[in-house]
């Protein structure tokens, strides 16, 4: 969690906040009130494959089909393995309709 607070807190702001923001001092002004709270909320943190999933499934309901992950923490290696074994396959298959536990067959009836 510090890592996100320390890498990631500037997009909590959301976008209104990101792009009228003129300079970096302006973005720690913004982020120092940043919360692990608020950051545990928005972010999928830590080794618990369903919690990336459920933040996954909440992009994937609202119709986005491109995700990225970004991993700033200490251990890249680890963060990759832990994709390749634990998230990729989910992740892909992820549409909104399994996101919404629908099956492709009960929506074509």
């Amino acid at each position: 969690m510090r890592t996100v607070l320390e890498k990631n807190s500037w997009a909590l702001g959301g976008w209104k906040v990101m792009s009228e923001l003129p300079n970096s001092v302006n973005f720690e002004a913004v982020t120092a009130t940043v919360t692990q709270d608020q950051a545990r909320e928005a972010f999928a943190c830590g080794p618990d494959p369903k919690r990336h999933l459920d933040v996954a499934k909440q992009f994937a309901d609202a119709g986005f089909d491109h995700l990225f992950a970004m991993y700033a923490g200490p251990d890249p290696e680890g963060f990759m393995d832990f994709f390749s074994r634990e998230l990729a396959g989910p992740l892909r298959a992820l549409t909104p309709a399994t996101s919404r536990g629908e099956r492709p067959s009960e929506l074509s009836q």
